[in-house]
């Protein structure tokens, strides 16, 4: 008998920063998400996504960004600072534009993973290391104008 997966999703994600206020704004201005309170002084920030999940902004004297180094992700096994986590938009291009003018560190292009959607792989201004997609768009296939009579 197979064991019922106990985790549904996440919920909510800690995310180091060394300046809580600074980056609470640079949250709401680049990527939009709305601060839930007023931040008070030595406490982190909660950021709220469209889907209402949570991001909590937390203190990180020194910085520790989140990112981290895997041979798992490339075919050649080379390699590669992974981000942990990944956002879903359902507008990467504007992500995309947002993100340029924030001067944050980001791909050179939006890459097309065809059955995978649009991605794109950036970073905040404490270089916490993300990744962003956008799901592929399907074209319905065209019906067919003739109608098949019965006789």
């Amino acid at each position: 008998m197979e064991k019922k997966a106990l985790l549904k999703r996440i919920e909510c994600a800690y995310l180091p920063v060394t300046d809580v206020a600074a980056s609470a704004a640079w949250y709401e201005r680049v990527l939009g998400l709305k601060l839930r309170s007023p931040i008070q002084p030595g406490s982190g920030a909660i950021m709220i996504m469209e889907s209402g999940q949570w991001l909590f902004l937390l203190p990180a004297p020194g910085g520790n960004p989140l990112h981290f180094v895997t041979t798992g992700w490339t075919e050649d096994h080379s390699p590669f600072e992974m981000f942990p986590i990944c956002f879903e938009t359902d507008d990467i291009r504007a992500l995309d534009s947002s993100l340029r003018q924030s001067g944050v560190w980001m791909e050179e292009a939006i890459r097309d993973e065809g059955g995978c959607g649009l991605q794109l792989d950036f970073k905040d201004p404490d270089g916490n290391k993300f990744q962003v997609w956008q799901q592929p768009v399907i074209v319905p296939s065209k019906m067919p104008t003739e109608q098949w009579v019965s006789s």
